[in-house]
């Protein structure tokens, strides 16, 4: 795992500085703090910092082929590379190494920007082609790796992370205020923006040119546009179908030449990849977990059930307000934008406790997503259903469920009389859009700021469940997943998502939707997979969602409780982005109602903690 940085001036006469591009490439020593390199030609520059995994001592990057005129910068894995490797071998194709980098230059070599649909992993890469001109960049298809870029009036840059990107001194640092108003509603922003102007992302399964000036993009995967569910199978016949893919993609991320462990929540998901990787294994694996001096917010307990099932040797950390709160600075540059959940800083003090013993993990992130396993993906659901019922029974439901005290069917009376592509987009939404016109400064509530999730609704022809759960894949997941990749890589620790195997990812799409959701049951072939292998105990209970106690440590007087008064410092409200009434309400907020609403005090912190590393330029004071 690995960071990589590039440079193309416009003029081709115009070299490369060596000390901007060694300086980009140090910004992100994190991601690769086992080696580094670098390669310029005239005026293309490719960085790279490399976290050695497979091939220690002759995977050195940038790498060439054999006559040095193609060149490649890549961050990720490729799982079946092996495979490949032959297969290239076969076509003449003569290897000096045992790395996957190697591999990919030939494949480039053998079938141009077509050798993507032959790879089975996570990366991103830059290729430079000296023949042709021509710097060629790819993103593996789900997006676990990140890979950003930008283009000025005598520059094309790219990096692995933003930070980077803007290190150049060609590059300003400008707030994308057209951004926030979606980041306040759900918590991070979809699609090719950033929270920096004129930065981007590269889309998930996409790859982009840059040659003679110009940018050319093209999508090279994605699920199928016209799904139709014909397999009558029973469920016994997908269990043992998902089963087998599950070992697949986790044997096949097994691959390391250094020590590999799991992270191990207590939850179905990340214990279901705990008790198969410790099958699949002849010594015995490492296993990690956070928790908190909270017990309602500790599951600890689960994730030894698993460890003493499957003897691996667990590790286990707690994490405090005063912790958190110290952490969280630094956790905002490491992102590069505001944080979207607040775990993600657990995820980082797991992964630097992990990094004592290990330098890859295996993950369950991904398997909410494809197998519904958020309750919130019942609304939907039960949203579906309801509108098939005649008007006045759906009248006479509406009483008893307006007297039930619960924020789950709250939230489903809330869609009851909307669209369905409101249901769809705001399901995920922390904060409703009502409430955004109270926080946000007037000129900031861009409401237009939600066309990325309307164009991916239009995409599939499937079920309504099926474009909703596509809508996440696009959208939610990829915030995940970047969320999952910058906190374990500023430890530098590998984390690999075995469920995100694009395989199942696709096979998914094709499983009933009443096998993902049954009587209410989220994730119910799942369980039946882990029926197998797990105790009815971690199998039954209920989800927790891997949950921080923020509204107790906002009122606590130190840790959060101490850092929320940023928010009614001059500095912020001088900044216009927030309603100067709403900061003053926020500052009265007794305890019951930061109970209610401590999402919403989490968003602010992030946000003006961001400005302050980031745009007004005392980050360092703050780390």
């Amino acid at each position: 795992m690995c960071g990589i940085c590039g440079i193309v001036n416009k003029e081709k006469n115009n070299a490369i500085s060596k000390d901007v591009l060694l300086a980009m490439r140090d910004t992100m020593i994190h991601r690769g703090p086992d080696d580094e390199g670098f390669y310029i030609n005239k005026s293309i520059g490719l960085g790279h910092r490399r976290l050695s995994i497979i091939d220690l001592e002759t995977g050195h990057q940038p790498m060439s082929n054999e006559d040095g005129t193609i060149w490649i910068a890549y961050n990720g894995e490729i799982y079946n590379f092996k495979e490949e490797k032959l297969h290239l071998e076969n076509k003449g194709h003569i290897f000096a190494t045992r790395s996957d980098t190697e591999m990919i230059i030939h494949a480039y070599e053998e079938y141009g920007v077509e050798c993507l649909k032959r790879f089975n992993g996570m990366f991103a890469f830059a290729i430079w082609d000296d023949k042709k001109s021509r710097l060629f960049l790819a993103r593996d298809r789900l997006g676990i790796k990140p890979l950003y870029y930008t283009l000025t009036k005598d520059y094309f840059l790219f990096a692995s992370e933003i930070k980077a990107i803007i290190k150049h001194p060609g590059v300003a640092r400008r707030f994308n205020d057209s951004a926030l108003s979606e980041y306040v509603a759900f918590r991070y922003v979809s699609g090719e923006s950033t929270f920096f102007k004129n930065i981007y992302c590269l889309l998930p399964g996409h790859f982009m040119i840059y040659e003679n000036h110009d940018l050319t993009f093209r999508e090279y995967w994605d699920i199928q546009s016209n799904l139709q569910i014909n397999d009558t199978r029973s469920l016994n016949g997908y269990v043992n179908e998902f089963d087998e893919l599950i070992k697949d993609s986790i044997q096949l991320r097994l691959l390391s030449d250094v020590p590999l462990g799991t992270f191990n929540s207590g939850g179905i998901d990340s214990s279901l990849v705990t008790a198969i990787a410790s099958g699949l294994k002849n010594d015995a694996i490492n296993s990690f977990s956070v928790g908190f001096h909270e017990n309602d917010f500790d599951e600890s307990a689960f994730a030894h059930i698993v460890s003493d099932k499957y003897n691996t040797n667990h590790h286990e950390i707690k994490m405090s307000n005063q912790e958190f709160s110290e952490l969280l600075p630094a956790m905002i540059y490491y992102n590069d934008e505001p944080l979207n959940h607040p775990n993600s800083i657990q995820l980082y003090g797991i992964s630097k406790f992990a990094k004592r013993f290990v330098t890859v993990v295996l993950t369950g992130e991904g398997a909410d997503e494809l197998f519904a396993g958020y309750p919130r993906y019942n609304i939907p659901s039960l949203y579906f259903k309801y509108k098939k019922l005649p008007h006045i029974l759906r009248s006479l439901l509406l009483f008893p469920l307006n007297n039930i005290n619960d924020h789950r069917i709250k939230k489903f009376l809330q869609f009851t009389d909307k669209s369905p592509r409101d249901v769809s987009i705001f399901n995920s939404a922390f904060v409703e859009n009502s409430m955004i016109n109270n926080i946000l400064s007037e000129h900031l509530r861009n409401y237009n700021s939600f066309h990325y999730r309307d164009s991916m609704l239009g995409k599939l022809n499937s079920s309504f469940m099926n474009q909703f759960l596509y809508l996440e894949l696009k959208t939610y997941l990829v915030s995940i997943l970047n969320r999952q990749d910058k906190m374990s890589m500023a430890a530098s620790i590998e984390a690999r998502v075995p469920y995100l195997d694009y395989r199942i990812v696709e096979k998914s799409f094709l499983l009933p939707f009443s096998f993902k959701i049954k009587r209410y049951q989220n994730k119910y072939i799942l369980r039946h997979i882990a029926d197998k292998y797990l105790p009815s105990v971690i199998i039954n209970r209920k989800k927790a969602g891997f949950g921080v106690p923020l509204a107790k440590w906002f009122n606590e007087k130190k840790g959060l409780g101490e850092l929320k008064e940023i928010l009614f410092s001059k500095r912020t409200k001088e900044r216009g982005l927030f309603e100067s009434k709403f900061l003053d309400k926020i500052k009265e907020w007794e305890y019951d109602h930061i109970e209610q609403n401590p999402e919403i005090m989490w968003e602010l912190i992030n946000i003006e903690l961001w400005h302050r590393i980031f745009i007004d330029g005392d980050g360092t004071s703050l780390l």
